[in-house]
């Protein structure tokens, strides 16, 4: 009894050097299933391709309930770890940890799909791929410069930069990211338009339109979460996030849905079409509305930061000068 205690116990509570090769089991019978179960040239290994779909399920659940698990304690050895190391306990700090792993791994996610589609586009010449791969590298840009921007402006914090000017800049930083978003409708209507006249899709094959659908499933609705969440917070910084979050979320609609529509039939219908163009439209109309809002709100708060700048630097002045007197 005691030894079943044991084992129940090794697997609620998994170590990281266990956890890591059932990951690693995961993404290679994910890998495996795809392969055999998609490519018609190895149709007769069919059943194998289903038994490492089961296995994937397992793996992959397992997977899943050993990072929640492993999670709080794996946060606070990081966190322990770097408070040897003022610099990056400071990052940590300022930016919170989950937020800073969550853009972390977004940047990650987002550069594999730039090169993937920019790779394919060179090598086929493709409109189609070349329009999403110009989409990601916006999105790396804006996310990226998001992070570049946060170290840049506590070291000038730490140098003695007045609050009011820090404020502002943050404004300046939420104005770049709103004209940038604005680029995003321009490689995505690229990419509608052949969708409409050639009939270009997202398109993932077999089990990975499942696996794709959860992928999107978790961009949305942890980016209304987040949405939700950080609605009163004022940090232009984190509204930018939060907006662009948002707006990657939109397009994960459109990919959903185009994909699906290919891998389920209908991708030639007219009706098809003219949904994927209506969906497409709206996704870009929504993307080039909170581009907009970002831009009129920095606009108007650097306006009122320097107006009141302004005013409290001729109130010392007049201070000032009634001290003297």
């Amino acid at each position: 009894m005691k030894i079943h205690k044991k084992i129940l116990s090794w697997f609620a509570n998994p170590k990281w050097y266990f956890l890591l090769p059932v990951m690693l089991i995961a993404t290679a019978a994910t890998v495996g299933g795809t392969l055999i179960l998609t490519q018609a040239e190895l149709s007769e290994y069919m059943i194998w391709g289903y038994v490492l779909l089961g296995i994937m399920g397992v793996t992959l659940s397992y997977s899943v309930f050993g990072i929640i698990r492993l999670y709080p304690a794996a946060k606070a050895s990081i966190l322990k770890w770097s408070e040897k190391h003022p610099r990056i306990n400071r990052v940590f700090n300022e930016h919170g940890f989950t937020a800073l792993l969550f853009t972390a791994c977004s940047l990650i996610v987002t550069l594999a799909f730039a090169v993937y589609n920019g790779s394919i586009a060179i090598v086929i010449k493709s409109i189609w791929f070349g329009a999403l791969a110009a989409y990601y590298i916006v999105l790396i840009v804006l996310r990226g410069s998001i992070l570049i921007y946060h170290g840049k402006s506590k070291r000038a914090v730490l140098k003695g930069q007045s609050q009011t000017q820090t404020l502002i800049n943050d404004g300046k930083l939420y104005l770049a990211c709103g004209i940038l978003l604005l680029l995003l409708p321009i490689c995505l209507s690229f990419a509608i338009l052949q969708m409409v006249r050639a009939g270009d899709s997202f398109e993932h094959k077999g089990i990975t339109i499942y696996v794709y659908a959860i992928y999107a499933f978790f961009k949305i609705i942890t980016a209304i979460y987040s949405f939700i969440k950080e609605r009163h917070n004022h940090s232009m910084t984190i509204m930018a996030t939060k907006n662009i979050k948002l707006a990657d979320a939109f397009v994960s609609i459109l990919a959903l849905q185009t994909a699906m529509f290919r891998e389920f039939g209908g991708i030639g219908d007219i009706s098809t079409v003219m949904m994927n163009a209506i969906t497409g439209a709206i996704v870009c109309a929504l993307t080039v509305a909170i581009g907009v809002y970002m831009i009129v709100l920095a606009t108007l708060r650097i306006k009122k930061l320097k107006q009141e700048n302004v005013a409290g630097g001729e109130q010392s002045d007049d201070n000032t000068s009634s001290t003297e007197v």
